[in-house]
């Protein structure tokens, strides 16, 4: 039956021998949620069926490593894991998708998922790993790689005994095969460097011994399209790898980007909405004969359609989008886009909380990913008249939940919908943060939320009547209160943002190192063609994780000059003058522009409340608390909305 809604997506494909029911496959994302020792636990199981639940027709998740080694996805190293592996194979094939299992060994990248094998191609490490203390990892002996290529045929197998109908090899991003493909990282002068040829042969003896022990067996190959390290894996050598695989008996490519060093590429991190480097591709998807999988960026079925129609590849790859919402296919199917939780793109709750932090992945903007213990939304006893008071992420998610949970809700805001999300959607690397502002707006008009637009004090909770006041207002900008401040040429971040980034500055100077001011600097340079310096009190930019990486990058690449270790002290005759390590300097600039962070406001705000009426709950979410990330809003949102 053909999709009204996608048809192109919701079309029968073959890989290989195996039919697949659609064209959208939910690419391999770690969970984190296995035992110890690489078996699957329980929640494993739950996540596998969600996932199968999800629509799409392929369900690869956790990869699975073809030694015993600490890491943090499973395991198929011994015939011992057969029997637990079946059971997730079943599981997803009971609940309606076709069971897959991509299998690695992480390589060098074993410093990146806190391994303890840490073995290359070479003795060469990312250098910034390096530098922040990370080991160099152990070059293979030829006898080792001969070992190894039995290692990944035997694990195959077992996959395929397990019940598992499709293996992807892992040889991206970093881990060990990509470590020999990859010229930066492979400097050996034997049969398994130099040449493209020989830094491909451990690959394709790999895909040799899996199709000589499973020769009905489906098999995908990962690759990295360009893996934008320097001096590493070009997009013209992967399309000749591209044809080595199909030659040496791959049925598919996987194609994916960057690496796990190179996270802002691997990631999509501050890229404009829409699928990640459409051109590269189609270059390989025109190279071979056999399909290609494609993800990256595709964080709306409409994008997956017309990569699609367009012929740039033949399956469309869901992951970050998968964990923001798992049914992300089904409501594709169902021509319910608008109810699709977007993906922003973030790497907040994925790699920094997530993969990096050794605990389980999670998502920004699904705080229920991988909740099991009760209902996502549990139904209240004794039901409360609730007010909210923001409409921000952090209001929005306390909205819904508590509705969905059987709450009378009203919500009052004083501007719109997605409270400072205006402000940081300005950009245009943020149109996918914008597309979390309307997916609240649909939600609370389907949930039949009020929303009354005047700004809340503690007469309205009072007259209101209402048992539980949610306070989710945000903060307030703090003032610097320093001398010449109000000098035409000094403007407020937030005041520069809400009026659209506008000015006739040719030299500005942002002072802030936060996320404002990154992202003020950010548009001024990249998007406004502006000589834009920005200044921190702090030894260095503290923008945390994967996304202050991406800032760093991005603010170089723009010209952007960072002056760590210096506080804006006066602003005189219009320039701004600033203590730094060699004293006192004046910028000559033609405007300034503060972002010095904000102030919490619940504590006055609950005081205010509870001083006329102590019988109503009063609870602090978001950035009323403190000004933190849209993930800590969203969850916190959800968290109170559960617990009322």
């Amino acid at each position: 039956m053909k999709n009204k809604f996608y048809p192109k997506t919701f079309e029968r494909g073959y890989i290989g021998n195996l039919e697949v029911e659609n064209r959208a496959i939910r690419m391999p994302m770690g969970t984190e949620l296995g035992n110890p020792d690489g078996s699957p636990s329980w929640a494993s199981l739950k996540a596998y069926a969600e996932a199968a639940d999800g629509g799409t027709g392929i369900v690869f998740m956790d990869n699975a490593g073809v030694t015993q080694f600490h890491h943090v996805g499973l395991s198929l190293a011994s015939d011992n894991y057969i029997g637990p592996m079946s059971v997730l194979a079943k599981t997803i094939k009971q609940h309606g998708a076709i069971p897959g299992l991509q299998i690695v060994h992480p390589g060098r990248d074993a410093a990146f998922v806190r391994g303890d094998d840490l073995i290359s191609s070479s003795r060469i490490q990312w250098e910034p790993w390096y530098e922040n203390g990370g080991a160099v990892p152990r070059e293979l002996t030829i006898e080792e790689i001969h070992d190894f290529v039995g290692y990944f045929g035997d694990c195959a197998l077992r996959a395929q005994t397990a019940g598992f109908e499709i293996v992807d090899v892992h040889a991206a991003c970093g881990v060990l095969l990509s470590n020999f493909l990859s010229p930066r990282n492979n400097t050996r002068n034997d049969m398994y460097g130099g040449s493209l040829h020989n830094r491909a042969r451990f690959l394709l003896e790999v895909i040799r011994d899996i199709k000589k022990k499973c020769p009905n067996l489906p098999l995908a190959i990962r690759l990295s399209g360009i893996d934008f390290e320097p001096g590493g894996i070009t997009i013209e050598e992967t399309c000749e790898v591209a044809k080595m695989c199909e030659a040496a008996g791959a049925d598919a490519i996987n194609i994916t980007w960057g690496s796990h060093a190179e996270v802002i590429n691997a990631a999509g991190l501050l890229s404009k909405h829409g699928a990640n480097h459409v051109e590269a591709a189609k270059m390989i998807k025109d190279a071979v004969s056999i399909p290609t999988m494609l993800c990256g960026g595709i964080y709306s079925p409409e994008i997956g359609e017309k990569l699609l129609e367009d012929g740039v590849c033949d399956f469309i790859g869901i992951g970050k989008p998968a964990l923001a919402d798992p049914m992300w296919a089904k409501k594709a199917a169902e021509g319910r886009p608008e109810d699709i939780r977007p993906c922003i793109g973030c790497g907040v709750g994925c790699h920094d909380r997530g993969m990096l932090s050794g605990g389980v992945v999670q998502c920004a903007v699904n705080a229920a990913l991988y909740k099991f213990d009760e209902p996502v939304y549990p139904q209240a006893e004794v039901p409360k008249k609730v007010i909210i008071i923001g409409a921000g992420p952090a209001g929005c998610e306390a909205a819904i939940t508590a509705k969905k949970c059987g709450h009378d809700v009203t919500i009052y805001e004083k501007r719109k919908i997605g409270g400072v999300l205006k402000e940081a959607t300005v950009s245009d690397s943020k149109e996918d943060l914008g597309r979390l502002i309307t997916y609240y707006e649909t939600q609370l008009k389907k949930e039949g939320i009020e929303v009354i637009y005047e700004e809340a004090t503690a007469d309205t909770v009072v007259a209101g009547g209402f048992d539980v006041a949610i306070v989710a207002c945000g903060a307030t900008v703090r003032n610097l209160n320093i001398d010449g401040q109000d000098d035409p040429s000094v403007v407020y971040a937030m005041d520069f943002l809400d009026n659209d980034c506008k000015s006739d500055a040719d030299r500005v100077v942002v002072v802030g190192g936060g996320i404002v001011g990154a992202e003020t600097a950010l548009i001024l340079a990249e998007e406004r063609g502006k000589d834009v310096t920005i200044t921190t009190r702090s030894p260095e930019f503290f923008v945390p994780g994967v996304m202050g990486i991406a800032y760093m990058v991005r603010l170089g690449m723009a010209g952007v000059t960072i002056k760590p270790s210096t506080q804006l002290v006066a602003v005189k005759d219009g320039k701004p003058m600033f203590a730094g390590p060699r004293g006192l300097e004046t910028l000559d600039v033609d405007q300034t522009i503060i972002s010095s962070g904000f102030v919490p406001t619940f504590n006055q705000f609950r005081a205010q409340i509870e001083e006329k009426c102590e019988d109503v709950r009063v609870i602090g979410i978001g950035d009323c608390k403190a000004s933190r990330m849209v993930m800590d809003a969203v969850h916190e949102g959800y968290i109170a909305g559960c617990n009322l």
